[in-house]
């Protein structure tokens, strides 16, 4: 698929914790859709009755309380609406093992729908296209090429990071020659992929990401 034809989805989730496996939920789904050459993206924002308590090291990284997602729709009601607004995209997120983990959670038996998407992780794309940064949380990705900061881990503002990170990461994809969005995969670490299908994202690789989240989140 040629870049210039793609439409992509950058998403990002705030979530009661770092385990879907073991029952942590979404708490917040924030999503940009858009083409190569798109001024303004479509925007999806929800919050989530998880209809479970948030962890306070979730509290400490995403400032989502309880009280602010008691009685907004729980995820059977707004995931419908997600699969629509991601349908037919290249899924892109900043560590998007931990997120791609939570979603097939979500989706449980029905996560099949998702193994036709690309998905393209933003964080990994980072570490190989700006080499010594140091940090690689999304805020300092961020700063260090000059983009605002604002409301750092909520999700629509992350995901408005993501996108502005990602279109950086494009422009130099571009200059290097990548015209497809299979060519991004020559870009890859070595030890771990920067695209792939959801669902190559084994457990191990969800396990690596919630790893990473962790570091990343370190203050």
């Amino acid at each position: 698929m040629k870049l210039e034809e793609a439409v992509f989805t950058i998403f990002d989730f705030e979530t009661t914790g770092l385990y879907p496996y073991t029952g942590d939920r979404i708490c917040e789904i924030g999503a940009l859709r858009f083409g190569v050459n798109s001024v303004k993206p479509r925007r999806f924002h929800s919050l989530i009755d998880p209809k479970r308590r948030i962890s306070y090291g979730a509290f400490r990284i995403n400032g989502i309380t309880d009280a602010m997602v008691r009685g907004k729709p729980v995820i059977a009601e707004v995931l419908p609406e997600f699969l629509k607004f991601i349908s037919g995209s290249v899924l892109v997120a900043y560590n998007a093992g931990f997120d791609v983990g939570f979603l097939e959670a979500s989706l449980g038996g029905s996560a099949v729908i998702l193994e036709d998407y690309y998905i393209i992780d933003a964080l990994k794309l980072a570490r190989r296209l700006f080499p010594g940064i140091g940090r690689y949380g999304l805020g300092s990705v961020a700063g260090s090429l000059s983009i605002k900061v604002v409301s750092e881990h909520r999700a629509i503002a992350d995901a408005i990071m993501t996108w502005k990170v990602f279109k950086k990461e494009l422009s130099i994809l571009s200059r290097e020659g990548v015209k497809t969005v299979e060519d991004i995969d020559r870009f890859r670490m070595r030890s771990s992929p920067s695209l792939s299908t959801v669902k190559d994202y084994k457990t191990h690789l969800v396990e690596e990401a919630i790893d990473q989240e962790k570091r990343l989140n370190i203050v």
